[in-house]
């Protein structure tokens, strides 16, 4: 067996400035990611709270971005959207260089966010196109991967500018993000491929096209529910568990590194070889899989409180486990759901409302997810289960429409 297929990774080859791209941009966002908020507070003097407060600000405006960037990639072409939202996010972030007042952090964030919320539903088709029939689960899993490593690296990377040049560190930081898009939008524009800009739809199912079609999907209506359940579930773990270690239940403030660290090595690890070990599986089963999965992770983040005498990190470390396991399921399997019901002449819209509504988990999840915990220790995993619930329950009716879709598939890809 070769060792690609081992690793499950899919086939790269004539595809390779995409899948740098992908590297850059994940290191770019890695380099800033831990330092988005320290960074207005410390190089430019702005009170915590107040940066706290513009970026909600920030992320509400941008919530549009997502559904708009939907006929965009469906006239324009996936990738030449991408290239768009990198270049805008290297504006932005070099503006940010220059910024020095709380207006101008909202507008120059909320661009950013925009820039995001073009670049996720852009990238989503962008694979969608240019992945091989039966690997595009495959493509979502590197990416993932990719991005961890990026991040993880380049989170490294910045605590050493930060340690070595102070405020300058965090300006080179800036810096070296907005290069990095600047890469990332030079390697996917130099690509050229067959698949690099979808084929237009027949007059007559343009006329057709539209959110209207999208939202009249049955089966992607209830899909959307799980996007919004699964993004709740994804941002427990950067929104959540660090309160809840260390203002909860008292531990020492470096357990919640090494929790994240052991999710971060999971996914990267793990995450192509599962997704290429879960093809041939109906997408809708291995959701529901992963929905349990992910409620039994928090239930053992509840019972930590009651775990004596095992030591908390013991139950703390299962449970980051658990929830990495039900993450690598979940992840790649979403966006190759959405892509088999989606028209081709429609995923950007499809991939539009996927982002509208992890904008919207974004902007519910601290506020919601801090007032639970205030309410109870447990209270916050409780709900999260329930939410796993509800998303088992939704795809459990799925499975005609999806079949249906997917007897299509090969066919419009």
């Amino acid at each position: 067996m070769a060792v690609t297929e081992l690793l499950g990774l899919p086939r790269t080859r004539g595809r390779l400035p995409l899948v740098a791209a992908q590297g850059v941009d994940a290191l770019g966002t890695g380099l800033f990611l831990p330092f988005a908020v320290v960074y207005f507070h410390a190089a430019k003097d702005l009170p915590l709270t107040a940066v706290g407060g513009a970026l909600s600000a920030a992320a509400l405006l941008a919530l549009p971005a997502g559904p708009l960037a939907g006929p965009l990639v469906d006239r324009l072409g996936a990738r030449r959207v991408v290239v768009v939202a990198n270049l805008l996010r290297v504006l932005t972030f070099a503006g940010y260089v220059f910024a020095g007042s709380l207006w101008q952090l909202v507008v120059l964030a909320a661009l950013t966010f925009w820039g995001e919320g073009l670049f996720w539903p852009a990238s989503g088709a962008l694979v969608a196109q240019v992945a091989d029939e039966g690997q595009r689960a495959r493509w979502y899993a590197m990416d993932r991967a990719l991005r961890n490593v990026g991040i993880g690296v380049g989170g490294l990377a910045g605590g050493v500018l930060v340690a070595w040049g102070g405020t300058g560190g965090y300006t080179g930081i800036v810096l070296l993000n907005a290069a990095t898009f600047l890469v990332a939008a030079a390697l996917v524009a130099s690509w050229r491929g067959p698949a690099a800009a979808p084929a237009p739809p027949p007059r007559e199912t343009a006329a057709r096209g539209g959110y209207r079609a999208v939202l009249a999907d049955r089966a992607f209506r209830r899909v959307l529910v799980t996007v919004f359940v699964f993004a709740l579930c994804d941002l427990a773990l950067t929104v959540l568990l660090s309160a809840y270690v260390i203002d909860t239940l008292r531990l020492p403030s470096w357990q919640p590194g090494i929790l994240f660290a052991l999710n971060t090595v999971l996914v990267v690890a793990g995450q192509t070889v599962v997704a290429s070990r879960l093809e041939g599986h109906r997408k809708p089963r291995v959701l529901q899989v992963a929905a349990f999965v992910w409620a039994l992770s928090f239930l053992l983040f509840a019972v930590v409180p009651l775990a004596v005498p095992v030591p908390a990190i013991v139950v703390l470390t299962v449970a980051t486990a658990v929830f990495t396991a039900a993450e690598l399921l979940q992840a790649p399997t979403s966006s190759a759901l959405t892509v088999a019901l989606a028209p081709p002449h429609l995923r950007g819209r499809y991939f539009g409302l996927e982002e509208l509504l992890w904008g919207a988990a974004r902007v519910v999840a601290p506020v919601t997810f801090t007032a639970l915990l205030a309410g109870g220790a447990q209270l916050p995993w409780l709900v999260l289960a329930g939410c796993c619930a509800v998303a088992f329950a939704v795809l459990k009716g799925l499975k005609p429409a999806h079949e249906a879709a997917e007897a299509k598939e090969p066919a419009d890809a």
